[in-house]
């Protein structure tokens, strides 16, 4: 009867996934015109209180910015990038509580 069990029960579990990065805009390692809104979208809704993201220029400081997290979007609102390199690192948590992060780079050209 043990045999049958196991099969039954391990079918019955639920699956989780954590919420996990879609896409950007601008892309990773894009070269793009200086962007009024930095998105990324998630895979799941996000837990506001506990995701987020910053925003570096290339020698990593940290830029005073607007930024909201609603829905399975983060939104960063840059204002005039200059030229050059930048970087965004974000966290996230989605429903399950489990905390990801990750980062990406991408170009502001003239």
């Amino acid at each position: 009867m043990k045999k049958i069990l196991l099969p039954i029960l391990l079918a019955a579990s639920p699956a989780f996934a954590h919420a996990g990065l879609k896409s950007s805009d601008p892309a990773a390692n894009a070269s793009v015109k200086s962007p009024n809104l930095i998105r990324l979208t998630f895979t799941e809704t996000l837990e506001p209180r506990f995701s987020g993201a910053e925003l570096a220029d290339g020698t990593g400081k940290v830029l005073p910015i607007s930024k909201s997290v609603g829905g399975t979007s983060i939104t960063l609102m840059p204002l005039g990038l200059k030229p050059g390199s930048y970087k965004v690192t974000w966290h996230g948590v989605g429903h399950d509580t489990h905390r990801i992060s990750g980062s990406f780079s991408f170009k502001v050209v003239p």
